[in-house]
């Protein structure tokens, strides 16, 4: 093992690191704690985290509050093993808390900012919480549901102040975050192994109920340095974060890559559209990480200067090749691509060299990462050939580089490691050079007439007409076999559907039109906010669905004349 300052300068090689890079940093950082002492340790008085109120901290200082809180979770007889959830919003004292409860031999559950009643009660008792890390502007959320949980909460840590209402109103023991911040000689619990949980973070939930994965140290290691192999993310770097800490993304992709690439963080709450470009220019920052709708939040944003006059700035993102492009060109950012999830990390991304080369296709997750062995099955688990869409499957090629389990879920475990892959349940295609493309999620794939058609594509488009506020679209069977077309739409203002099928015709494939319409007030969505597409599949065609079958055939027929 070398002594030199690690990880290697990223900008200074051509392709993704050596695959011994990624042993050797399990071998130096086999958990989180190791991680934490040797950063401490190897930066000291340097900057690490720079909070949105002004507060900053050293390295050595997130190292030995997050010690204190360790001591003070051990006065309160934490046992190894035990899950402490954190329900808060994004803040210094997450992050302390978070290295706190690792450094306790204990195992942290993210909990989403915005559950209340059921999906609250459900995180915290399919993760069998015990102790509850609990933001003070979220006490009335979890007092709704105090009487209604089966594993009772043994204490309740509060981070910040707790108005005089509610005080009376918490039978649960508690007490405030900052009085468990105490001096101690304890040695933190750094023996865990490199198997051993470091988050458990429930999915999303969209094709179904949400099970709790378990994400191993060793996974969070690669994962990071995946992302440093990727951005390019150096001692000189400033990375933004914005989404939320309860998520693999903000918590393992930014915070711990940050931590490893001996690098600065920006901590904010949430997403300020309004004054993103001015945080990027006032904290100089490099990186930032955007999924979902994030750079297409930006676009509806006014123009500014700012938005393009900065420093070399990389989106660590996967995007459609439209708003790629647009982004690149409006912004003056590059782009890295990439395919991952919380059961896998990150497996598919691109080197730094080709990123900053601007060689990665557009609208291309990238290719496998070193740890990790990609393929594109068929249905019976069989490899298919470049341009054939299939169901995109993993494996590690180094030990416990994915997810551990679906924690209590043996069933579900065993279901998805099928073959000895993991299954996705996520269709791509490979070009011919090796490129990865996310087609879409195999249960909301749409095949019609021999063509397979990506439901993310037509809601995209679907979502550009100006009176639509959001759109999901599903497969309906076809009287001929295979599928038709529905989008389920809420809207911004009324219109009817004749002028949703023209634009559609004006700009999407004709294969890929909704033959059927349905408007609603709202979609279905998780807490998490994304769209229950399973809860519309099941609906199916209803009764206040309009077939726009003849109309789209009188239209494609007046065309032709």
């Amino acid at each position: 093992m070398s002594n030199k300052i690690f990880p290697p300068d990223p900008t200074a090689k051509k392709g993704f690191y050596d695959i011994n890079i990624y042993l050797e940093a399990v071998k130096r950082y086999p958990n989180l704690v190791k991680l934490i002492e040797n950063k401490s340790a190897e930066n000291g008085e340097k900057t690490w985290l720079i909070y949105e109120d002004g507060r900053e901290f050293t390295y050595k200082e997130v190292n030995d509050l997050s010690t204190s809180f360790f001591a003070g979770l051990k006065s309160l007889g934490i046992n190894k093993e035990e899950k402490i959830a954190i329900f808060a919003n994004n803040s210094p004292e997450w992050i302390i808390s978070y290295f706190g409860i690792l450094k306790a031999g204990a195992i942290p559950v993210t909990v989403n900012i915005n559950f209340i009643k059921d999906p609250l009660i459900y995180n915290l008792e399919k993760s069998d919480t015990s102790h509850l890390i609990i933001d003070s502007k979220l006490l009335q959320a979890f007092i709704d549901v105090e009487d209604k949980l089966k594993n009772k909460i043994k204490n309740l840590i509060i981070i910040g102040d707790v108005e005089d209402k509610l005080k009376n109103k918490i039978k649960t023991q508690w007490m405030l975050y900052k009085d468990l911040l105490k001096s101690s000689n304890e040695k933190a619990v750094s023996n865990q192994k490199p198997y051993d949980i470091a988050a458990m973070i429930l999915t999303s939930g969209t094709t179904g109920p949400s099970k709790v994965v378990a994400d191993t140290h060793a996974q969070f290691i690669y994962t990071a340095l995946d992302m440093i192999d990727a951005g390019g993310v150096t001692p000189n770097s400033n990375v933004y974060v914005y989404l939320p800490l309860y998520h693999i993304m903000a918590l393992d992709l930014a915070t711990i890559s940050s931590m490893l690439a001996n690098a600065k963080m920006v901590l904010v709450k949430t997403l300020y559209a309004s004054r993103f470009w001015e945080d990027i220019n006032k904290y100089n920052i490099t990186h930032f990480h955007a999924v979902g709708p994030i750079l297409e939040i930006l676009f509806k944003q006014p123009k500014t200067e700012l938005e393009i006059n900065h420093g070399q700035l990389i989106a660590i993102a996967y995007t459609s090749k439209v708003v790629w492009l647009e982004a690149v060109k409006r912004f003056n950012i590059y782009i890295t691509g990439g395919y991952g999830s919380t059961e896998a990390g990150i497996p598919v991304t691109s080197p730094y060299d080709e990123v900053i080369e601007r060689k990665v296709p557009p609208g291309s997750s990238g290719k496998p990462a070193p740890p990790f062995e990609i393929d594109i099955v068929d249905e019976d688990g069989f490899s298919l050939p470049p341009n054939k869409v299939g169901e995109i499957v993993v494996r590690p090629k180094l030990p416990w580089a994915i997810f551990r389990e679906y924690y209590n879920m043996p069933d579900k475990t065993i279901e998805a490691f099928k073959g000895l892959w993991f299954h996705t349940g996520d269709l791509g295609v490979f070009d011919e050079n090796g490129y990865l493309y996310f087609v879409d999620r195999a249960k909301d794939a749409i095949r019609k007439k021999g063509e397979n058609i990506s439901s993310y594509e037509i809601e995209q488009t679907l979502l550009k007409f100006d009176k639509i506020k959001e759109a999901a679209v599903i497969p309906v069977p076809s009287e001929i076999g295979e599928d038709e077309v529905m989008a389920v739409i809420s809207l911004k203002e009324k219109v009817n559907p004749e002028e949703i099928i023209d634009f559609c015709l004006e700009n999407m494939p004709k294969f890929w039109v909704p033959r059927y319409i349905r408007f609603v007030d709202s979609l279905p969505r998780t807490p998490t906010g994304r769209i229950e597409k399973y809860k519309l599949r099941n609906q199916g065609i209803t009764n206040d669905t309009v077939d726009m079958n003849l109309y789209i055939k009188q239209k494609l027929q007046s065309t032709r004349r």
